[in-house]
């Protein structure tokens, strides 16, 4: 696997902002909250600010685009998008399943993206026209297409009131036709577990850029497909109330829109 500037800058500043985190985890934090129930501390705050030093040293004519209050420039031709803490209720309880996720951006276009999970050690790359890498080695989503052998993950928004019976009977009527739902907390390492396998298909909504970015290419670059709900590809950006996303491994893919639609 041969990694470009943008991935190895990106695998960099990845790997320096989860030491970062790991100095905090499973300690004392002070935490704010940015609405009742999500929370970010000083290990997101500071995360974000090293990795963005990192990129800009490398790229500094780069637009930023970031969880954390972190934007400049986002109509560049270039521009990373960054999660320094993708999972912050499980790291803030001192569960494993959180990350750091950074995509580039080309024009409309995600062409880089890089996920690495510190507790779990999994690192995930992807550059376009290139595949999809977990610890080194290629990855494919998975092969799986009957639907009640088929496994899957989504993710209940922080702003879950006023859209409750939508999402609560989107995850009712998906479970009733698989073998089975997970929600691990993370959408980033959802779509990372969806690109290599491990599950077959994901959805969510009311997600953000940074949530999902790196995810995207990781996905596409292992052979899955990514879209919103209608099965369009304007997802990336969709306003104050979020995207809503589904990835799989094409196979199914339909077969979970039709269910979250209510088609038969």
């Amino acid at each position: 696997m041969q990694l470009s500037n943008y991935a190895n800058t990106a695998l960099k500043a990845a790997k320096v902002g989860a030491n970062i985190l790991m100095k905090y985890y499973g300690k004392n934090l002070n935490i704010e909250y940015k609405s009742a129930i999500d929370p970010v501390s000083q290990a997101d705050k500071n995360s974000q600010k090293k990795i963005i030093s990192i990129i800009k040293k490398d790229f500094p004519d780069h637009g930023i685009l970031a969880e954390e209050d972190g934007v400049s420039d986002t109509q560049k031709e270039f521009c990373w998008i960054i999660d320094p803490l993708d999972g912050t209720v499980n790291f803030v309880h001192s569960l494993p399943q959180f990350c750091v996720s950074i995509g580039l951006k080309y024009k409309k276009e995600i062409i880089m993206g890089v996920i690495y999970a510190p507790v779990i050690n999994e690192l995930f790359i992807a550059q376009k026209g290139k595949g999809a890498f977990f610890n080194g080695k290629r990855i494919r989503t998975s092969k799986n297409t009957v639907l009640n052998r088929a496994i899957g993950v989504t993710g209940f928004p922080y702003q879950i009131k006023g859209r409750e019976d939508r999402i609560f009977s989107n995850f009712r009527n998906v479970a009733l036709q698989v073998q089975g739902v997970r929600r691990l907390g993370s959408a980033a390492l959802d779509m990372a577990w969806t690109a290599c396998g491990r599950l077959d298909f994901f959805w969510e909504e009311t997600l953000k850029a940074w949530d999902i970015a790196a995810g995207v290419i990781i996905v596409k670059e292992a052979g899955g497909i990514v879209s919103d709900y209608k099965g369009g590809k304007d997802y990336l950006y969709a306003g104050n109330e979020g995207t809503m996303i589904a990835a799989s491994n094409k196979k199914i893919h339909k077969q979970i829109l039709n269910i979250i639609n209510n088609e038969k």
